[in-house]
């Protein structure tokens, strides 16, 4: 009973496999519709990590028809965390996921679609990638086992800061790579500039080291190289200017990242492992950002002193994000017939080679290396095919499927586990969502609103408040710095006609319309 159950299991998946146009579509609907039906139980995510808020402000300032702000009036109030306030009011990380999630707000009024419809992208890339490199049966199963693991529920899709874009960048240099070398062609080398202008738009650094180990494997093991040059510079060359004219507006310096211009500014420590020189303090506008800079510093510290111990544990926690630990596991009882097959050797070389880019950051989170995803499904398909080959006849099917189930369980259950939604921070910090339950609260309430933040000595330091849209004087609610008594009042008075609130957060949130005699009374000053 059992084998025939796996014989017509087998036989239909193999069937939709070799219709490839169909997987490619099946594999990128498969994550969109079913996190779809999820929706009454697992709603549209809020925002809680300050690197969230930061690619929410390029989104809101992208679909406003701007590449940046002008500098608000009385900046120390909003000066915040992972954004610049100048020479522009913007955000610092690369501009092609903001653009995603631009889009999707520009066409329907919310960004997070954008990080679904990009999962989906992602997804059904994926599987015309494995396709250039295995038969089409392992392709799609490789595929899948992203679908499951991380296209329906993870935090690529349930924030707003993962790792999607740069995965899809990643998947099309690694697909055209035996597509350009067994038939070099346009459609082909056109793919693979795309892949490198959407790495240098997402994760420049690591995207440079990944785009450098593909390019040198294509240049050795493809004589035509040379004339795929022409249709490639057609694409880079205008995503180049554009690249350089964003960082011209946001920066002032054509050359100048906006992640290099906003480290300059505040971090004591650059986040790379070779350097140890700590930069002199800068003039920080109030005690938190003293404070979580600080806390930034010793970080790094940390991770430059315990750097064998530290990078064990994220790619322990890359594998578990990735696949999971048990197929993980499964894999490495097939390491040596998974050696030995030269598809899942190559991928192995080229995904330890292009590691060096993210390792030589302080810490790895999945998104630093989410160029290198293409090659890990690639390697978990080529891990399956070892197990079905392992042992010739049923007992290598039952082996393979038994791997699937191990795999599949566990994904499943944990789908709508807080600790598959999010890495970092506490599941209770990342439920609340401080800033958004407030400014959902205050959106029901006539009339705009003026937000002064205070924080009490329980207060996290990674739970920053101080967010705003791309139109500060625009918005409903400005949330603003509480800082001197004096600079408070100047910004009241620039804001006559809005209702001014203080909300104090000591672990917990307390919101109160402000008075005079609330004014010096409801906790002590950030400054």
């Amino acid at each position: 009973m059992m084998t025939r159950v796996i014989a017509a299991l087998e036989t239909a998946f193999v069937r939709l496999a070799q219709r490839k146009a169909l997987a490619i579509l099946f594999a990128g609907l498969m994550p969109l519709v079913v996190r779809a039906l999820l929706l009454p139980i697992l709603p549209v995510p809020r925002p809680a990590i300050q690197d969230e808020f930061s690619y929410l402000l390029a989104a809101d300032t992208f679909a406003s028809g701007k590449l940046a702000n002008p500098t608000p009036a009385f900046p120390e109030h909003f000066e915040t965390l992972q954004e610049l306030i100048r020479p522009a009011y913007a955000s610092k990380y690369p501009p092609l996921s903001g653009l995603v999630l631009a889009a999707a707000q520009k066409l329907t009024g919310q960004p997070w679609i954008g990080v679904w419809f990009s999962m989906g992208v992602l997804c059904a890339v994926l599987c015309w990638a494995l396709q250039g490199w295995l038969p089409a049966v392992w392709a799609l199963a490789g595929s899948m086992i992203a679908v499951l693991h991380i296209g329906i529920v993870s935090y690529w899709t349930e924030s707003y800061w993962g790792g999607t874009c740069s995965a899809i960048g990643g998947a099309l240099l690694v697909g055209a790579l035996p597509r350009l070398i067994e038939r070099p062609g346009w459609s082909s080398a056109l793919a693979y500039a795309a892949g490198l202008a959407m790495l240098a738009n997402t994760r420049p650094f690591e995207g440079l080291v990944f785009a450098l180990v593909c390019s040198g494997w294509l240049v050795l093991r493809c004589p035509a190289w040379k004339r795929m040059i022409l249709p490639m510079a057609l694409l880079l060359v205008p995503v180049a200017a554009w690249m350089a004219y964003y960082n011209l507006r946001v920066t002032g310096h054509a050359l100048e990242l906006p992640y290099v211009a906003h480290d300059r500014q505040y971090a004591l420590l650059e986040p790379v492992l070779w350097e140890t020189q700590l930069r002199s303090e800068p003039h920080y506008s109030n005690a938190f950002l003293r404070e979580f800079w600080q806390a930034d510093l010793q970080e790094k510290q940390k991770a430059h002193r315990q750097f064998v111990e530290a990078h064990a544990w994220d790619l322990l926690r890359l594998a578990q994000f990735f696949i999971g630990l048990p197929l993980a596991l499964c894999l490495l009882l097939v390491a040596r017939p998974l050696w030995r097959d030269p598809v899942a050797r190559r991928a192995l070389v080229l995904a330890a080679l292009a590691y060096l880019g993210p390792a030589l950051d302080t810490r790895v989170w999945p998104h630093y290396a989410a160029a290198e995803t293409v090659l890990v499904y690639l390697i978990a398909a080529c891990g399956l095919r070892a197990f079905r080959k392992a042992w010739d006849g049923v007992d290598g099917a039952y082996l393979m499927w038994a791997a699937l189930l191990v795999f599949v369980l566990p994904t499943l259950l944990g789908l709508l586990a807080p600790s598959n939604r999010y890495l970092p921070g506490s599941a209770q910090f990342l439920t609340d969502a401080k800033h958004a339950s407030t400014d959902q609260s205050l959106a029901k309430i006539p009339g705009k609103h003026l937000v002064l933040v205070r924080y009490g000595p329980a207060h996290q330091i990674y739970e920053e408040l101080v967010y705003n849209h791309a139109d500060i004087d625009a918005s409903k609610t400005i949330w603003a710095r509480s800082l001197s008594a004096g600079q408070d009042a100047a910004l009241v008075q620039h804001y006559p006609n809005r209702d001014v609130w203080l909300l104090y957060d000591d672990s917990r949130v307390t919101l109160t319309r402000a008075t005079s005699e609330l004014a010096n009374r409801a906790g002590p000053v950030s400054q």
